[in-house]
């Protein structure tokens, strides 16, 4: 009698690599270098926040274009900004002070 859980991982692994080889078909093999292109509602389910809040943040943090009358961001220059607005934890913070005070 087989595993049933053997099986189920076994038609997952096949799916996922299903999956990968059309994402590399659809994005095309330098889809590094490509721009992501989002839609405020894409943007919002991406950072699971309301599109008001990405309304807001556009007009003060996020970049965006404005094509054809329709608001698009590209995800890259999100994710930068994101980066840019990382905060120290407290602990990086103790760290940071006890290695400067060091007798």
């Amino acid at each position: 009698m087989e595993n049933p859980f053997e099986t189920i991982e076994a038609r997952l692994a096949a799916i996922e690599e299903k999956l990968s080889q059309l994402i590399e078909v659809v994005q095309g093999p330098n889809s590094k270098n490509k721009n992501t292109w989002v839609t405020t509602k894409q943007l919002a389910d991406y950072l699971g926040v309301s599109t008001t809040t990405i309304t807001n943040m556009r007009i003060s943090k996020f970049p965006y274009y404005k094509v054809g009358g329709k608001i698009l961001f590209k995800k890259e220059e999100i994710d930068l900004v994101l980066e840019n607005t990382r905060h120290k934890s407290g602990g990086e913070y103790l760290s940071e002070y006890l290695k400067k005070n060091q007798l």
